[in-house]
């Protein structure tokens, strides 16, 4: 293995971890956010200020029922 292809392989594990992490940390906040909405819903907060505060869609919203 020459040195360059050991770069490029370093930087595509580089890479591949900092995607997995980014996708991790989405489905994260994700999951906070319909847990909050569950809350919200459970408080008769209205649909719209759910989504307002959540970023969560109407339709995610009305799932959680």
């Amino acid at each position: 293995m020459t040195y360059i292809s050991s770069l490029y392989r370093k930087r595509d594990y580089n890479n591949t971890i900092a995607f997995a992490k980014r996708e991790a940390m989405a489905e994260g906040e994700h999951k906070k956010a319909l847990e909050t909405a569950r809350k919200m819903l459970g408080k008769g907060f209205l649909k719209e200020d759910i989504q307002e505060i959540t970023g969560l869609s109407i339709e995610e919203i009305e799932h959680l029922k």
